[in-house]
């Protein structure tokens, strides 16, 4: 079957047809796949079925993955495949609404951000296999932060060029009414420091935002809180975005350096959701 490259939006993301990424892609079919990925930022394939086996095997190719060091977040044991879900795993049943846990994961990711932008070495890609789906609701928002910054004028191109921003864990935490984590937990974890906009490996620039954004260096507090807020707002107006409508099979990679992300209301109460999802270890600093 020849492999189709069908866009999804005006400025990224496209589905990519004709690949059963349950088994070993030849040379030719990776390189039609990252370079998809290279032009793209994200890439959606439907009707796939993948073990927890496969979808490392699959996500390694694109490198490393990251650990997800609390058990009760891992798919069966795997360290490296988080269980994005309302159910609990053991006794499969729904969990509370205010499951201490589930309310702070819950609430953390309906923000739009970019997984792990509080390290100093952010994620390269996320990958996010749908296995249960509720009947509505519970989709996942994209935003193409090279478009918006692309958007900008001249004079807000320059302006941004030179800031630097501190991100944190914890602020998104604050910001959704949340308890600070455990000392020992946010002395591991201190803020770290990133452009506000970064360059990609082909020269292109990009923002980079997110829920963990605290503060901008040089600005007194409420004045860069208010800037970051209004960016926000700008890179995720409709222009820039893709909401994503999960049906079960299906499998979304997204370029995590170029791309905020949400996850979507949905009933918690009465309906299922379970996704899994692989991270892949970025391999330099954001620059």
């Amino acid at each position: 079957m020849s492999i189709e490259v069908i866009p999804l939006n005006t400025y990224f993301g496209a589905e990519i047809r004709g690949l059963d990424l349950s088994q070993l892609l030849s040379d030719d079919d990776f390189r039609t796949w990252s370079d998809a990925f290279a032009k793209y930022r994200l890439l959606l394939f439907r009707d796939q079925h993948f073990s927890a086996d496969q979808q490392v095997a699959f996500s390694k190719r694109f490198g490393a993955l990251e650990d997800f060091v609390d058990s009760k977040d891992q798919v069966n044991g795997y360290r490296d495949v988080l269980r994005v879900s309302n159910i609990f795993e053991d006794t499969d049943a729904i969990k509370p609404v205010d499951d201490p846990g589930h309310k702070s994961f819950t609430l953390g990711t309906s923000d739009w951000h970019i997984d792990s932008s509080y390290r100093k070495v952010p994620a390269k890609a996320s990958l996010l296999f749908a296995i249960e789906i509720p009947p509505d609701g519970g989709g996942t928002g994209f935003a193409d932060m090279v478009s918006a910054y692309d958007g900008l004028s001249g004079d807000e191109k320059a302006r941004c060029d030179e800031l630097t921003v501190v991100h944190d864990f914890e602020e998104a935490r604050r910001r959704n009414g949340l308890l600070p984590r455990p000392e020992e937990i946010r002395l591991a974890n201190p803020s770290v420091m990133h452009p506000l906009v970064r360059t990609l490996p082909d020269g292109t620039k990009s923002l980079f935002l997110g829920s963990h954004t605290s503060y901008v260096l040089g600005m007194e507090q409420y004045e860069g809180r208010n800037f970051l807020d209004s960016l926000n707002e700008w890179a995720t107006q409709d222009t820039y975005t893709y909401f994503h409508g999960w049906a079960e099979g299906d499998l979304v990679m997204w370029d995590n350096l170029a791309l905020m992300h949400r996850a979507m209301p949905y009933n918690l109460v009465n309906h299922r959701r379970l996704l899994h999802r692989t991270t892949v270890v970025g391999d330099e600093p954001v620059v």
